[in-house]
């Protein structure tokens, strides 16, 4: 009977090492539902000023460094610098999009701004918010033959 006995406490140390194993087995990670941003193209190193580049195709070939924020009387202002690291000249546009403090858009109005790079050439844009609770912006620059310039031109037509 003692075989019986010690053949029990096996199997029950077994059951119980198996059921905490399977207590600490890994759920697979699911991913956010949100769209996914490559971080080649976003640049939030500073926290009040996002800048992006509106498509892979100008890594590596546009740089937008320095992002500053300072005041102009009761509002915020911001700048930044857009270089053109090839030899290509581009025609790009640009967009300031600002926010406040809890992230709420000001200003729906944007407007995107047309300008030209000539090779290596380096260009600072300036803009100062229309609303005082100002705190932060997105500066986007894109191709002019960007696919939602299309589909709006499209979308006019009908």
């Amino acid at each position: 009977m003692m075989i019986n006995r010690d053949v029990g406490k096996a199997l029950v140390a077994s059951l119980s090492l198996l059921l905490l194993g399977a207590c600490k087995a890994t759920l697979p990670v699911s991913e956010p539902v949100g769209r996914q941003i490559p971080q080649d193209t976003v640049d939030a190193s500073n926290p009040r000023a996002r800048l992006v580049l509106g498509g892979q195709r100008l890594v590596g070939e546009i740089a937008l460094l320095d992002a500053r924020l300072g005041t102009a009387g009761a509002w915020a202002k911001g700048e930044v610098s857009v270089q053109n690291l090839s030899n290509d000249r581009y025609t790009l546009e640009y967009q300031y999009a600002w926010e406040d403090s809890e992230g709420f858009a000001i200003g729906e109005n944007r407007v995107w701004q047309r300008f030209v790079l000539g090779p290596r050439e380096l260009r600072s844009f300036r803009s100062v918010a229309s609303d005082p609770k100002a705190y932060r912006f997105t500066f986007t620059v894109r191709l002019p033959d960007d696919f939602f310039i299309h589909q709006e031109k499209y979308l006019d037509r009908k």
